[in-house]
């Protein structure tokens, strides 16, 4: 026997119906977990005399519109603020995207074994770009800091 859902007007079997529901629990559980671990940050940063609110769980949890596979907007619960200060943020997503960056050139550098067949030109084409990106990657972190020290008064 199928249930219609109330909010779309389609039709699911008890089954699906049953796994939807257990999906949603299970995000619940997952979304609760992450914020207990929150709160336990937050009064972590609070103990070593930080100004850190905590911010109740219905406020750090915020609705936001996504679209499903079958192309309908569907309304999900997304986790808030991670209580992460912005260096751990910066280590964090420092190493993930590091790790990701050096599997990627190292499968450039697997274009340099005889299975493959290049110019000189090509080559050196490849060595410039990545040279530039560099550059570029370094000169935006000296712009930052540079940023900083650009106006001053006089104390």
């Amino acid at each position: 026997m199928s249930k219609k859902n109330k909010n779309k007007g389609i039709e699911f079997s008890e089954e699906t119906e049953k796994a939807l529901t257990e999906a949603k629990e299970q995000k619940h559980l997952e979304l609760q977990k992450a914020y207990d671990e929150y709160a336990e940050r937050t009064y972590t940063r609070r103990g070593m005399n930080e100004q850190v609110e905590t911010k109740p769980y219905e406020k750090w949890i915020r609705k936001a519109k996504k679209i499903d596979p079958h192309g309908n907007l569907i309304e999900i619960e997304v986790a808030g603020d991670t209580g992460e200060t912005k260096n751990e943020k910066f280590r964090r997503l420092a190493l993930s995207r590091m790790t990701k960056a050096l599997t990627a050139l190292d499968t450039i550098m697997n274009l340099s074994s005889n299975q493959y067949e290049s110019t000189p030109e090509e080559q050196t084409k490849i060595v410039n770009v990545l040279r530039l990106k560099v550059l570029d990657i370094e000169n935006s972190f000296k712009v930052q800091e540079k940023q900083e020290s650009l106006f001053k008064f006089e104390t």
